[in-house]
């Protein structure tokens, strides 16, 4: 059963420990102030992960926040024995990162906006200029804020696959758990090359 609040999707994930439902309302009450931040017209677009894993006798919960494919995707991470001093934390810290993205969403709502208006010929009748070879650079702006696992960055990775729509990079950098920089790499399905960087 697909769960939202407002039109964003939400999906939990529990790794060595049961996910109840009154975690999972708890969460959903508390991210709801979280939603009313993103814009209107961007949440049909966004989804929420919350991971929710036991290591030993720690517990620990993360959050990946996705919207539309022109904004990074948000992550953060907070461990705590309370489910729900846990979730407080984490919904704080996301609508504190979300608040910054106020530009972007700007940007996005802009650009959609005005793809809506904008009408391509099906045929031009200019002749092309003459152009030398030269090479198509595509500059894609990444975002590397706080550390986060393997398994997270193949989450967002998939999730940023599935918004290209036949324009796919399947790369995604971040930064591990262990400080350093990492490229993950899609190669087919649930086949995937890390690249460590010195």
């Amino acid at each position: 059963m697909e769960e939202r609040i407002d039109e964003v999707e939400i999906s939990f994930v529990a790794r060595n420990i049961k996910l109840t439902d009154y975690i999972k309302d708890y969460f959903k009450e508390k991210f709801e102030k979280v939603v009313n931040k993103i814009p209107q017209g961007l949440r049909k677009n966004s989804k929420i992960f919350f991971i929710y894993r036991k290591d030993g006798d720690t517990r620990s919960g993360a959050v990946i926040v996705t919207f539309t494919k022109k904004i990074s995707p948000i992550y953060t991470e907070e461990t705590a024995d309370d489910p729900r001093v846990m979730i407080d934390i984490l919904a704080e810290e996301i609508e504190r990162q979300v608040g910054k993205l106020k530009t972007e969403f700007e940007r996005a709502l802009k650009e959609e906006m005005r793809s809506k208006r904008e009408f391509i010929p099906a045929h031009t009748y200019e002749e092309a200029p003459d152009v030398k070879n030269e090479p198509n650079v595509q500059r894609i702006r990444v975002k590397i804020e706080k550390p986060i696992s393997l398994d997270d960055a193949i989450i967002i990775l998939e999730e940023e696959e599935k918004k290209k729509s036949g324009r796919r990079l399947p790369i995604f950098i971040f930064n591990d758990i262990d400080g350093k920089f990492k490229v993950i790499y899609k190669q087919a399905e649930n086949n995937y090359t890390l690249f460590e960087v010195d």
